[in-house]
């Protein structure tokens, strides 16, 4: 669910980032939120905004690995692009030992001492 689509919430985010960077804080994490919103609260703080899935405009992105190797298939948020599909490659190489386990096909004889 995106946050702070409406004004109150919107102005207590922007509010809290303040009090973080005025704390000190070395970066904050802007998730899930409208981009025009993060845009702002960049422009508002001078520690550097991280952000996923709350648009370009902030100082960094967040793209956890697994998701953008295409390990997992089950989460698909609108901000995820897939670099890779390994969810499916590494399905086959599993399945293509599971055989050779049973088979006795693995280890061979040069696979042990």
């Amino acid at each position: 669910m995106v946050r702070a689509t409406d004004e109150k919430e919107a102005q207590k985010l922007r509010e809290d980032a303040k009090l973080l960077d005025e704390a000190g804080c070395f970066g904050i994490v802007l998730e899930k939120i409208p981009a025009k919103l993060a845009a702002q609260v960049t422009l508002d703080v001078k520690a550097p905004t991280i952000g996923i899935g709350a648009g370009s405009e902030v100082d960094g992105q967040v793209l956890v690995l697994h998701d953008m190797l295409g390990i997992n298939i089950d989460f698909s948020p609108r901000f995820l692009r897939r670099y890779h599909n390994l969810h499916e490659e590494i399905t086959h190489a599993v399945v293509a030992y599971i055989d050779d386990v049973k088979a006795k096909r693995f280890p061979n004889e040069k696979e042990q001492y």
